[in-house]
């Protein structure tokens, strides 16, 4: 939200995706932001990564080609992607056109970051090799980044290498054809000694912010041995007798417990390297990007944490709000529990959430079909195991009517200051914990009691994770009548 005397900028109100990937024109996506943030759950294919890629192909620097992106069921394909701002500004990206001029200022700020894209972050040329991170920041990373330069000329990273590469290129013309020009050894040299000042000038900013970020993610619990040291650039010289560039290499510097890492990947845990890579992928956006910006700013990740654990995933959430506001983010994923728990920490932001499903049609063919939640995640899981139930998936209907008794539970224990046997780990948390804390603590209360005890009938059948057994199938009159339960024992809870 903008400060008192601030105006907000404008953003994203909805987003409309028709007859692209997963989503056909007899099925379009419809998303409504009204300006807020965004936490999407879906599961692989369900579509999820479709409105990643729909905003990342919208919001680009450089025109993109939408055909090949059509749903590959339509004949022939017309995709198609709008996002409306909340200025009701119209951005429509389709054959027969990309809004790349209008969008360009938000493209070069906005950041788009996947799990793939991470793991390339993480990924040296050999074995032994620390990652070689100068190609992404040249293209996005800093290219952004303003730097004063000779003469106090203020000149973007991006800008910069581009002058570098026109200078290597230059070529004039004579009677027998092309040549490079007489002083082109001084017109590259110059280039890369004005590239190489606006780098170490960015890197500067990068590093600053990369080990402050880092840190935020690392020290949950308590202080974690890995450290960033710093980023390792040498500068970029120009190769006379090769005619190619040197040096065109950028790398972090990090220690584990005092000892220095030459090449991470090798001795770091895919949970350490992740959050170095994010930390260095968000610095790169706080380095470049004025705090004082009021543009349209997007952060879009899709994915971005599965290679954490649960208990590591909550602080990028902290990071991100503290860091980005300001900006409008968008979370996708296909962890359901992380889904969950990111719904519980969010409660009260600035957030919508939905859940994307895929539903076969009258034809046969799956369809995404998108949900909006609610603002209650227990309302919400509570409405979506009534609609499993009423499709005959009692089993999917039964495990969220678990998951609604466990939200209310934890809830209720909060709340009460109750200790418990808590973990953000689903596969160990103790229902019959839950309950048994639970229940001793409402003893006194006669409608909570009774709520218990209309609860405990159905522990073993309905709200054991383990008792679907596909050859053993659930009556779907005891599925509702544990939903009821539920629904009973939130009400004795919130009274």
């Amino acid at each position: 939200m903008a400060e008192p005397g601030e105006e907000d900028a404008a953003k994203i109100a909805s987003i409309y995706i028709s007859d692209f990937r997963a989503f056909p024109a007899l099925a379009p996506a419809s998303v409504l932001l009204d300006g807020k943030n965004l936490l999407a759950w879906g599961e692989n294919g369900s579509g999820k990564s479709s409105i990643y890629r729909a905003l990342r192909g919208l919001f680009s620097v450089e025109t993109q080609d939408i055909s090949p992106m059509g749903n590959v069921f339509s004949n022939p394909t017309a995709p198609s992607v709008k996002a409306t701002l909340t200025d009701k500004t119209e951005l429509h990206w389709s054959a027969a056109g990309h809004p790349t001029v209008t969008v360009l200022d938000t493209a070069r700020k906005s950041a788009f970051l996947s799990h793939t894209r991470l793991i390339e972050m993480n990924t040296g040329r050999t074995a032994n090799d620390a990652p070689n991170l100068f190609p992404v920041a040249v293209e996005k990373l800093l290219a952004d980044y303003e730097a004063t330069v000779a003469g106090g000329l203020k000149r973007t990273v991006g800008e910069l290498w581009a002058e570098v590469n026109a200078a290597l290129e230059r070529r004039v013309l004579y009677s027998k054809g092309t040549r490079r020009p007489l002083d082109f050894k001084e017109r590259v040299k110059n280039a890369c000694d004005q590239f190489n000042e606006g780098m170490n000038q960015a890197l500067a900013a990068l590093e600053a912010q990369a080990k402050s970020v880092l840190r935020k993610l690392l020290d949950v619990f308590q202080p974690d041995a890995l450290e960033l040291v710093g980023f390792t650039f040498y500068g970029v010289t120009y190769n006379e007798k090769e005619r190619e560039l040197d040096n065109a290499m950028l790398t972090a510097s990090v220690k584990f417990r005092d000892h220095a890492l030459p090449a991470p990947p090798n001795f770091l845990n895919e949970a350490r390297l992740s959050a170095l890579a994010i930390a260095t992928f968000l610095a790169g956006r706080l380095a470049c990007i004025p705090e004082n910006d009021k543009a349209l700013k997007l952060l879009v990740l899709d994915d971005l944490l599965i290679s954490l654990d649960y208990s590591h995933r909550r602080p990028v959430l902290d990071v991100i709000g503290e860091l980005f506001k300001g900006w409008q983010i968008i979370l996708l994923t296909h962890d359901r529990f992380w889904f969950e728990l990111a719904r519980e920490q969010l409660l009260g932001e600035p957030w919508k959430a939905i859940e994307i499903y895929e539903k076969l049609d009258a034809d046969g063919l799956l369809r995404p079909v998108i949900w909006e939640s609610q603002d209650d995640l227990v309302a919400e899981t509570l409405k979506q195991a009534g609609r499993f139930l009423d499709d005959n998936h009692s089993a999917a209907a039964a495990n969220y009517a678990r998951t609604a008794c466990e939200l209310t539970l934890r809830r209720y224990c909060r709340r009460h200051n109750i200790q418990f046997g808590y973990t953000d780990d689903p596969q160990k948390i103790k229902i019959e914990d839950l309950l048994n804390k639970g229940e001793s603590h409402a003893n006194g209360n006669v409608d909570r009691k009774a709520a218990f005890d209309g609860l405990k009938k159905y522990k073993k059948l309905i709200l054991n994770p383990l008792s679907h057994n596909p050859t053993q199938p659930i009556v779907k009159a005891d599925v509702l009548a544990a939903i009821n339960a539920v629904k009973e024992l939130v009400k004795a809870c919130q009274k």
